[in-house]
């Protein structure tokens, strides 16, 4: 079986890009995603001029800071301030506009491409780009773009008019309280069980350090330091090792496309 295991937020703060690249040094993380209207994306920047991110995708976000486009050629998901909608009320907002998340992504896209980033795919910040309100602009625009991507039948089943090349399949259970050694381990015997020469993808969201710059920005906190403890670790790197589990990256998905 390969292994994807993606590293989010990429852009989000400095201690989660710092955790992202001592990931992708100790081997087991391959590939990240970015974001690029946070207040980490100018210092994951600089890391990536550096070359020390060898994979990197765009981690599209409408649920979090403000549009990369002009917030009047969006108006449906931006609220009076220009700010995106919190997820709860994206997600739930009836008069979404599917041309208007293309209009963002695309933005995104070249933003990310303007400040250096190789982008290789695509995914989605909050999984914005797999609910219903979303989805079609979501896949419209990666069709247009033309890159893998995460899968998007994750939250709604179906990914039907995806063009993209996507994973064979896409796990959330290495999060939270699932966040642990002995469940990543479960997780991926039994992935390797169902599809044994399949590519699945994790995705993953480390960061060295508890921050007053990551408090502002995420709820999600002292878990993010227990999972760049577990995937910077040698055991963890051992067991997929004697298991025949590869680790790979999104540019493996790409040269086999």
């Amino acid at each position: 079986m390969k292994l994807i295991l993606n590293a989010d937020d990429f852009g989000l703060t400095e201690s989660v890009n710092l955790a992202i690249v001592d990931c992708i040094k100790a081997g087991v993380v391959k590939s990240t995603t970015v974001m690029m209207n946070q207040p980490g994306t100018a210092h994951a920047a600089a890391l990536n001029a550096q070359g020390l991110i060898p994979d990197v995708g765009l981690h599209f976000t409408l649920t979090s800071g403000k549009p990369i486009a002009e917030p009047s050629l969006i108006p449906s998901l931006v609220d009076a301030s220009g700010c995106f909608y919190d997820r709860a009320t994206l997600f739930n907002k009836p008069d979404i506009c599917p041309k208007e998340v293309v209009i963002e992504l695309k933005a995104q896209y070249q933003a990310a491409l303007d400040a250096g980033f190789e982008i290789n795919h695509i995914d989605s910040h909050h999984f914005a780009g797999a609910f219903r309100a979303l989805k079609i602009g979501f896949t419209e625009g990666i069709n247009e773009i033309g890159l893998p991507a995460r899968r998007i039948d994750n939250v709604v089943l179906g990914q039907e008019m995806l063009r993209s090349a996507t994973p064979d399949a896409f796990g959330m259970g290495f999060y939270a309280e699932g966040a642990t050694l002995e469940h990543l381990k479960a997780m991926l015997t039994a992935y390797k069980h169902k599809m044994p020469t399949g590519v699945v993808e994790l995705m993953c969201h480390p960061a060295t350090e508890v921050t007053e710059e990551l408090c502002a920005v995420s709820g999600y906190r002292q878990q993010r330091v227990d999972e760049w403890e577990i995937l910077t670790s040698r055991t963890l790197k051992e067991w997929l090792e004697t298991n025949q589990i590869q680790c790979i990256g999104f540019n493996d998905i790409a040269s086999n496309d």
